[in-house]
């Protein structure tokens, strides 16, 4: 298992060595594209093989669980897979849920939706090309990120900033991260007693790790950054990969 980690790192080091792409890993067969999403109970290992749901990204719209490749049920764990391009919305988990090894090549909407309640494990593979961001987090507990990679993005995390029903508090655990191209790592709600703990993490071109915001209810105007940081645990800077 030592040897199995430390070749993943090996992997997203010389990615981001190599310029502002994942060195994701190759695709084993043909890519798959799901008419519908692939609803997941229990533990899956997917063997490196690559779904779509065969639709361009022509919408930055959040357009639910219906668009998504993946759905996890409460307690499933999804492994060593490669989310493809042509899709909306990557990975929707609907309570505590674990991903291992698991690589967007183009993130659409978000790559991971974190929606019910429960704690969610993100450990190896990465994400590029969001332009928002890649894990929102709608539900409540504690969602931990580790030795994931993540290649120009606006967030790699962020608290919902206007839910129905929004609230808190959530947690995020940022562990061995490496980022690349990223404005702000993570955004939490600290109005709603969220708190962001970033350690081991190393990147380039990161403009902020953490930024609090004050939350609000959908519909009651927009979620905006505010100065305090009390909320913003562990390293405020990166250094060099």
């Amino acid at each position: 298992m030592r040897f199995q980690f430390a070749t993943i790192v090996g992997m997203a080091l010389s990615g981001l060595a190599a310029g502002q792409t994942l060195n994701i890993p190759t695709r084993v067969g043909s890519i798959v594209s799901l008419s519908a999403p692939s609803v997941i109970s229990g533990s899956k290992d997917m063997g490196n093989r690559e779904y779509d749901r065969g639709r361009a990204c022509d919408t930055d719209a959040d357009t639910g669980s219906a668009s998504a490749v993946f759905i996890l049920e409460n307690g499933a764990t999804l492994s060593n897979v490669i989310i493809g391009k042509n899709q909306l919305e990557g990975v929707h988990c609907k309570g505590s849920c674990t991903l291992r090894n698991v690589w967007f090549r183009d993130v659409c909407e978000d790559a991971i939706s974190a929606l019910g309640n429960g704690n969610v494990l993100i450990e190896g593979g990465g994400a590029q090309e969001a332009k928002d961001k890649v894990v929102q987090h709608n539900g409540r507990g504690t969602v931990t990120i580790r030795g994931f990679t993540v290649v120009n993005a606006g967030k790699l995390y962020r608290g919902c900033g206007d839910c129905t029903n929004n609230g808190g508090p959530r947690n995020v655990v940022i562990q061995n991260v490496r980022a690349k191209g990223v404005s702000e790592l993570v955004g939490i709600n600290s109005n709603f007693g969220d708190t962001a703990n970033v350690s081991g993490s190393c990147g380039s071109s990161v403009k902020k790790v953490c930024q609090e915001y004050k939350g609000v209810q959908k519909g009651q105007g927009s979620s905006s950054k505010v100065s305090t940081t009390a909320n913003c645990k562990g390293q405020t800077t990166l250094p060099s990969c």
